[in-house]
C-alpha cells in the first residue's frame, strides 16, 4: 500500500534518475529493490537505522558501512535516515517499480489459473491483452487450485474473474 510520503520520495528520485539516463534508472530500480529486500529480510536493521537514541550520524555511518556511499539509493537512505522515514524504503521501491513499468509503457498482469498454462496459452493471452491494454504485459502467474478452472485476470484496479469458482458461487447465490 503506497503513501502520500512514499509517493514522494519514489517521484523525487525517479526524476533524478530519469536525468542521468536510462542505465542509471536502471541501476537505481536494482539497487533500491536489493536495499528493500536487505530491509524486509532484517526488520532489526529498519529498527537500528531509526533509533532515536542512536544519533543520525551513527546511523549514517552504520548505513555507509553497509551499502557504501555511491548512488542515488545511498543518497536517498542517508535522507530518510535523516528524516526519519527508513521504514517506508519498501513503499518506495515499489512506488519506484510502478513508476518505472509507466515509463517503459509496461503494465503487471497477475493471471490465476487452477493449473499452469501452457505455453500456447500464456502466448495468446499475453497477445490479447497486449492488445487491449495498448501496452507491453509482464504476466506472473499463480497457481490456486481453489478457483476449479478458468481464469482470474488483475491489474492495476482490474479484475476479470472468469473462474469455475465464480461461476458456481454467482450460480448458487441465484437460486437462492
Amino acid at each position: 500500500m503506497s503513501s502520500e510520503v512514499s509517493a514522494v520520495y519514489a517521484n523525487a528520485l525517479f526524476s533524478l534518475a530519469s536525468e542521468a539516463g536510462d542505465a542509471v534508472l536502471q541501476q537505481t530500480r536494482s539497487d533500491l529493490r536489493e536495499c528493500a529486500l536487505l530491509f524486509s529480510l532484517n526488520p532489526d536493521l529498519t529498527r537500528l537505522l531509526s533509533l532515536p537514541t542512536v544519533s543520525v550520524e551513527e546511523r549514517a555511518g552504520i548505513a555507509k558501512k553497509i551499502f557504501g556511499d555511491e548512488g542515488l539509493t545511498c543518497r536517498l537512505l542517508r535522507l530518510l535516515i535523516d528524516h526519519g522515514r527508513v521504514r517506508f524504503l519498501g513503499e518506495i521501491a515499489d512506488d519506484f517499480d510502478a513508476l518505472m513499468l509507466d515509463y517503459q509503457n509496461t503494465v503487471e498482469v497477475r493471471v490465476t489459473t487452477a493449473v499452469p498454462l501452457l505455453p500456447e496459452q500464456g502466448e495468446r493471452l499475453t497477445a490479447a491483452l497486449t492488445e487491449k491494454l495498448q501496452k507491453s504485459v509482464r504476466i506472473t502467474e499463480r497457481i490456486d487450485r481453489s478457483i476449479l478452472g478458468g481464469v482470474i485476470v488483475q491489474y492495476g484496479d482490474t479484475r476479470i474473474d472468469n473462474s469455475v469458482k465464480y461461476r458456481l458461487d454467482t450460480l448458487k447465490a441465484r437460486l437462492s
